[in-house]
């Protein structure tokens, strides 16, 4: 895991300003597409900035299955993960320490995939100050990224289990044994903001002013933006938890995800730390394929 930062000073504009019309993204007055050269995405931000980078290492993906619905996948810890789509049995499906051991409690099973993923490198350029960041392909822009809930509102920490008895449930963190999921955390949380977007995003001629919306302001941002409906309904069931734009230029696609901590889970800080939260979580700004509409 490597990371490597880059600052570059310059004045922060008093305007935070997304626009999506007439058939064209803006920044503030200034046009951005994706697939620009991130060179020209930079000037036309014109605010100080900074480079995540992490790069990841060629790996060996394994997976089994077997026919009662049982599936098994290699853990970048060493171990492997069962579980059941069919079965709730928590002494079953659990990690293991080989393929073995698994066959031995659940018989043997039917299919095994093996599958080289080669190195690769992910990097994100973050505004800070401004609250969103940008994933960077070939040196140019691949996703456009604003986040009005920060991402320490919605996942507790992952730290390495210290020595000595058990600690209370931390509201703050959460102590493992497993070093991957401390890694990932670190990792998401390095490529997010430090800051929220408190900006204003305008669709088709409406805005949703972000400095006013708030952590509960999920529905105000839905009739400012005037995305109700189910033409701007997700696939799938998961209707009233995210709002998808779909552009029929550029194959862009808006996807407005919500967050809501009604239901917390073990992962979630309490309402306790953060207060009441159904928000939107995120912004992204992407391509899609007709694929992605199923």
């Amino acid at each position: 895991m490597v990371y490597l930062i880059s600052c570059q000073e310059k004045t922060v504009s008093n305007d935070n300003h997304f626009r999506i019309e007439k058939k064209e993204i803006l920044y503030n007055d200034k046009k951005i597409y994706l697939g620009m050269p991130i060179e020209e995405f930079i000037q036309s931000i014109n605010s100080e900035y900074r480079v995540a980078k992490y790069s990841l290492n060629e790996r060996t993906d394994k997976s089994w299955s077997w026919k009662d619905g049982g599936e098994a996948y290699l853990n970048d810890n060493g171990k492997i993960k069962y579980f059941n789509i069919n079965i709730n049995n928590d002494a079953l499906e659990k990690e293991y320490n080989s393929i073995e051991e698994i066959v031995k409690k659940v018989g043997q099973y039917e299919n095994f995939k093996e599958k080289k993923v080669p190195s690769e490198e992910s990097i994100f350029y973050v505004w800070d100050k401004l609250g969103f960041n940008v994933a960077v392909h070939d040196n140019t822009v691949g996703q456009i990224n604003m986040y009005p809930i920060h991402y320490t509102k919605r996942n507790i920490e992952y730290k390495l289990r210290t020595a000595g008895p058990p600690k209370a449930k931390s509201d703050v963190y959460i102590e493992i044994d497993d070093k991957t999921n401390v890694e990932n955390y670190k990792v998401m949380l390095e490529r997010q903001p430090k800051t929220e977007f408190k900006g204003k995003f305008t669709y088709d001629g409406r805005t949703a002013d972000f400095s006013k919306i708030g952590y509960t302001g999920w529905n105000t941002m839905v009739k400012d933006l005037d995305i109700a409906g189910s033409s701007y309904d997700p696939p799938g069931d998961s209707k009233g938890w995210g709002r998808k734009i779909w552009l029929n230029y550029d194959n862009c696609l808006i996807d407005i995800k919500r967050y809501n901590n009604d239901n917390e889970s073990t992962g979630s800080p309490s309402k306790d730390k953060v207060g009441k939260i159904d928000g939107v979580q995120a912004i992204e700004i992407w391509r899609f394929t007709e694929e992605d509409r199923k």
